[in-house]
């Protein structure tokens, strides 16, 4: 106890140093403390949408404080004057927070755009008022907001004139976000405009803009509700209010002679990418989609549309299309350091070769040689190697090529054909040698610049041990479940995915992704043969689904949430999953509390005659894992992170050998594990070192009432910090 008497005299001694820090101010300056809103209502309201607005705009943020210390100040006042360069100049920028002052506060300007924000929100009439929070050295703000009851939509006109204009914008009506008995918001008509100009943008009007439409709302006399009705204003010019049509079309390529007669592209693969056809009307949805089409060929470095209104006629436009070429062929070589999920960590070195317009219609071809070594930090592998060499190609055709003569309908982002094939080879030191191959032809397609879909009709590998030593042929004698895993087999089959990432395209702090696979291998060659070419083949259904959402507290400090689910079923002429097929936990980017692939399956419990064996990856058929990780800034480029994992892997049916091992439905919950942690990161934004130390809350390994160890925990012991804590190494953040 006498430890905790101390760090209490120590705060206390911390406090009162801070609380003199306002001392250390200007003279005659106060320091703001903030500003509380109460609200007032005429009857139980929902304030959701109010509270937030009104917290916009109650002004800046004050001085961060950390129970009851505000660091951040003290570092920049203690620092003294402002320097250019040296400890001053990075304590004062990196490190110190500037103070907060009332002088910078105007409370009744910050009332009166709480009254704006509230009329905006359809609450006419509320009242804001506000009253100083004085203390000693510091003020902060009360204001209290007295609502009305909210206005709603009355009756809605759209413009009931009969020129092309009028109509037009009519014939958007049943589309619009302005409907009755919905709550006034001026945001909303803000969007209605953008959304009506979209439109007209696609239905030929190239010159009008927002700007030209007009809402005027009247409110209702004894209600609370506003009538709505849409004008377009005089001013807008005749140039707006006409439908233009497409006249002559242009394209220009420009770049050396020498590079244009490298890199020239059939004429037809340009033209079938712009939508921008003669005689046709103007279309935004066209503009853009020929503007994507180009820019994702690959063979342009820019590409520019412009638009001007034909001398000779009235209502039409000539297009000018210039390309700027790209050079077509490219060498590269990237050093990249990587880190798999058995904690095999290294640098990896890829030499690559671009050709961006193989058949001159801008196929892109790729060669990738790939050359890396490992090393494995943490758990009882540790420090042995893994040496991994391979050439990989890709080739991508700017279209879809299918088998019989159909033609999809066009689409805002350019669909791809690709043929992928690649071989190699990996030597884990004391264990094997094997090769693989893979050969797949398939699709990739966007529907939005978010949603992703890839679909391989024809996937292929064959995976080989070259050879083995002693040590791990006896491994695969006592282990017949490891032993057919790394059987010699084909997997053929399909695969799908889809892919959701918000990131793209979104200035939202608030970010989520979601990407769904599934792989079905062996179902047709099961119809016609047990055997390819005298091997085995895998017969299996697997499907993975992984969640990820980042939510901001501020501009640096974020949580991050992770849900991952996945299943194998093998069936008709596979017992078990192939090796790379399985599931595994534990490890930097899993469950980091746990050595890597140590974790499950279910409560299987590792014999002692097995403990610390070399190559002792427990593998199962089904996986369950979330993860929840704090993000934070410590100073410069390192970061901080608090985080907690829970999850398992499981078998889908009974295996002697791994008792307690396999799922079920009613009783998995028991054997969740649950770890945590805290990590630092090194992060310099295109690289990050990552270093996590985690320990156990639930070991599922254990018998079922002593599975949570919470009340084992103890640092100040040796012999559990050897035994529970386990550092984790790592390139890039785990999700």
């Amino acid at each position: 106890m006498r430890i905790y008497y101390y760090i209490l005299i120590l705060y206390s001694i911390l406090l009162l140093w801070g609380c003199d820090i306002t001392k250390k101010l200007p003279k005659g300056e106060v320091l703001y403390s903030g500003a509380v809103i109460r609200y007032n209502s005429e009857k139980p309201l929902r304030k959701t949408t109010v509270k937030k607005d009104l917290e916009k705009v109650k002004g800046p943020k004050p001085n961060g404080s950390f129970l009851g210390l505000r660091p951040k100040l003290w570092i920049y006042l203690v620092a003294g004057k402002e320097k250019k360069k040296g400890l001053g100049h990075f304590l004062k920028t990196k490190l110190g927070e500037a103070p907060v002052l009332m002088t910078e506060l105007h409370p009744a300007t910050t009332a009166e755009l709480m009254k704006n924000r509230l009329s905006a929100d359809g609450y006419f009439h509320s009242q804001v008022i506000f009253e100083r929070v004085v203390k000693k050295r510091t003020t902060g703000f009360l204001y209290t907001v007295t609502l009305k009851f909210p206005y709603l939509i009355g009756d809605v006109k759209f413009p009931e004139g009969d020129s092309a204009l009028d109509i037009s914008i009519r014939a958007t009506k049943e589309k619009s976000l302005i409907k009755k008995d919905v709550l006034y918001n001026l945001d909303l008509f803000k969007q209605e405009r953008v959304r009506i100009v979209q439109e007209l943008k696609n239905a030929g009007f190239f010159y009008f803009n927002t700007d030209y439409l007009l809402f005027k709302a009247d409110s209702v006399p004894n209600s609370k509700q506003v009538n709505v009705s849409l004008t377009i204003k005089p001013i807008t010019p005749a140039r707006a209010r006409r439908a233009y049509i497409i006249n002559t079309v242009s394209l220009h390529i420009e770049g050396p002679d020498s590079m244009y007669r490298d890199s020239a592209l059939r004429p037809n693969v340009i033209l079938k990418s712009v939508y921008l056809k003669k005689g046709e009307l103007y279309s935004r949805k066209n503009h853009t989609q020929t503007l994507n089409h180009l820019m994702e060929m690959g063979t342009f470095k820019n590409v520019d549309i412009s638009f001007v209104e034909s001398p000779d006629s009235s209502g039409k436009l000539d297009v000018s299309v210039r390309l700027a070429l790209l050079p077509r062929k490219s060498v590269s070589a990237d050093l990249d350091a990587i880190t798999k999920s058995d904690n095999f960590t290294g640098p990896a070195l890829t030499v690559s070769y671009k050709d961006k317009n193989l058949f001159k219609g801008a196929e892109l071809f790729v060669v990738n040689l790939t050359g890396s070594f490992e090393t494995q930090f943490g758990g009882n592998e540790s420090g042995y190697n893994s040496y991994e060499i391979g050439a990989n190609s890709q080739l991508y055709f700017p279209e879809f090529i299918l088998p019989f003569n159909i033609k999809p309908p066009p689409t805002l982002f350019l669909p791809k054909t690709k043929i992928d094939l690649g071989f190699k080879l990996d030597q884990r030191v004391l264990y094997y040698n094997m090769s693989s191959m893979n050969l797949s032809f398939g699709y990739k397609w966007k529907a939005t610049a978010q949603r992703e879909f890839e679909l391989d009709p024809i996937s292929f590998s064959f995976t080989k041990l070259l050879s083995t030593t002693d040590a791990f042929r006896s491994l695969l004698l006592e282990n017949p479940y490891l032993s057919q895993s790394f059987q010699e087999q084909f997997i053929i089959g399909s695969t799908f995915s889809y892919t959701y990432n918000s990131m793209i395209g979104s200035r939202s702090p608030n970010q989520d992704y979601f990407q769904g696979t599934l792989q079905i291998s062996g179902n047709t060659l099961h119809l016609v043969s047990d055997k390819v070419f005298g091997y085995d083949y895998s017969q299996f259904s697997r499907f993975t689904l992984e969640y990820r959402y980042s939510y901001s507290l501020n501009k640096e400090n974020k949580i991050a949430v992770r849900l991952y689910g996945g299943a194998g079923l093998p069936y008709g002429n596979s017992s078990i999953m192939p090796y790379v097929k399985q599931f595994f936990s534990g490890g930097s980017n899993s469950i980091r509390a746990f050595q890597a692939r140590s974790l499950g399956p279910g409560s299987y419990k590792v014999p002692d005659s097995l403990a610390g064996k070399f190559f002792l990856d427990q593998s199962g058929d089904i996986k369950l894992e979330g993860n929840l990780e704090y993000r934070f800034p410590i100073f410069s480029v390192l970061k901080g992170a608090i985080f907690a994992d829970a999850g398992n892997i499981w078998l889908a049916g009974k295996n002697p050998l791994y008792p307690g091992g396999e799922f079920n439905i009613s009783t998995f919950q028991n054997e969740i594990a649950v770890g945590t942690g805290v990590g630092l990161r090194f992060d310099f934004t295109y690289f990050v070192l990552r270093f996590d130390l985690g320990f156990p809350l639930r070991v599922p390994s254990l018998p079922e009432n002593e599975r949570w160890v919470v009340n084992q925990i103890n640092f100040s012991n040796s012999s559990w910090r050897s035994q529970n804590l386990v550092l984790n190494f790592a390139i890039g953040y785990p999700f």
